[in-house]
């Protein structure tokens, strides 16, 4: 039998087609530089940091959450929840599986799969709880683990040596569990810790009616407004005497490289030693007010996705569907396209290191959206996706009467 399955139930197309733009986000970061030098001679941000960096790996996440949250009833959840739990592990492992095997393929990538096994098994317990309940877990847990994260981080360092993997985790790094654990938890590029908050997120907005348009447009007019409210806090914490000062001198950057660190994230590392930490938004610092804003982000670009789909349904039926195949089908198989790229990018490294960056992410690009109008015209999954999916049911299906 075929893994490439025909799929169940209809899917939500404004989810997808979020999922799809974090893809394209994700492989911006991962394929064109995020700072280029400009006509002074000094270094800037490019449009793949502006746009993307910090912000499409946390929707990649909370859409993540989304996901787990429809695959067990979305609004209405029904069913075995001993069920859901147990299909909700099984993903786990064997994402997290193939996250370690990507790790070994020679791409410059910080690969996000491993840490998206550990949030699927940090989502288990939450998976029969209700919205109200969610948001609250939500809201404490982004507001909270940036401090824990502040603690831990010079904790680890001080006790575990080496107190990360030095890359994407592998599976030779199960050898050495106590690294592998600091830098999956806390020292690494997608901080578990933190990023649970971009799952809680994802699962209270997928436990919510996305079918309701003044539902969309709430999350896409209120995910908005956190994003502004948090990058426009920290610029002004930021401008206040000595805050500026303070983090270059705690982070060893001058005032050329600290104004490019704050677009692109570059040379912060897991924590600046500074109280002032908690005055930044840069990308991946996992801050306060990082987190806050990329959790906007993504609300806004699910609520104004969605609004899209049921708009463009409304005014031109199947015809409105169909203009979101490209970007909605890539994003029904982001698994497969994530992984595809990263073996694409190891492979083809003797061309495509020779290419223009530009260029070669229009090829990635154009790749998955025509991959998305594929799997949209025959209704089928991706390869991967039909993997983890029949593996998953199966271990939900463990225990129910014929």
């Amino acid at each position: 039998m075929s893994l490439l399955r025909r799929t169940g139930k209809p899917r939500i197309a404004g989810v997808d087609a979020a999922r799809g733009l974090a893809l394209l986000g994700m492989m911006a970061t991962h394929i064109v530089p995020l700072a280029a030098q400009d006509a002074t001679g000094g270094y800037a941000p490019t449009w793949a940091a502006e746009w993307f960096a910090g912000r499409a790996s946390a929707l990649f996440a909370i859409l993540a959450g989304v996901g787990l949250a429809l695959a067990t009833g979305g609004a209405r959840a029904t069913g075995s929840l001993a069920g859901a739990r147990r299909a909700v592990v099984v993903r786990a492992v064997i994402v997290a599986g193939i996250g370690l095997a990507c790790g070994m393929l020679d791409t410059n990538v910080a690969v996000i799969l491993t840490h998206y096994g550990l949030l699927f098994l940090a989502a288990v317990p939450f998976l029969g709880a209700r919205p109200r309940t969610l948001a609250a877990w939500a809201a404490g847990w982004l507001v909270l683990s940036p401090i824990v994260l502040y603690a831990a981080v010079p904790f680890l360092a001080a006790r575990i040596s080496p107190y990360d993997v030095g890359g994407s985790p592998v599976f030779t790094d199960l050898a050495r569990p106590a690294t592998l654990a600091a830098d999956l938890l806390a020292t690494g590029y997608y901080p578990v810790i933190v990023w649970v908050g971009f799952l809680l997120v994802g699962l209270w907005a997928g436990r919510l009616d996305l079918s309701r348009p003044p539902l969309a447009l709430a999350l896409a007019v209120g995910g908005a407004g956190l994003a502004v409210a948090a990058e426009a806090a920290s610029r002004w914490l930021l401008a206040l005497p000595g805050a500026a000062s303070a983090l270059t001198a705690a982070a060893g950057l001058d005032d050329a490289r600290f104004a490019l660190a704050l677009e692109t994230g570059y040379y912060f590392g897991p924590v600046v030693e500074s109280p002032w930490w908690f005055a930044l938004a840069a990308p991946h610092t996992s801050a306060p007010l990082d987190v806050l804003h990329v959790s906007g982000a993504a609300l806004a670009t699910l609520g104004t996705c969605q609004l899209a789909a049921l708009g463009l349904t409304a005014l031109l039926g199947r015809y409105g569907e169909a203009l979101l195949w490209p970007l909605a089908g890539a994003g029904s198989i982001t698994l497969t396209l994530y992984v595809a790229h990263l073996i694409a990018l190891n492979v083809f490294s003797d061309v495509t290191t020779a290419m223009p960056r530009l260029e070669l992410y229009t090829w990635f690009a154009a790749g998955c959206l025509l991959a998305g109008v594929a799997v949209r015209f025959f209704g089928v999954r991706g390869p991967l996706e039909a993997l983890v999916h029949r593996a998953a049911s199966g271990a939900g299906r463990l225990g129910v009467k014929a």
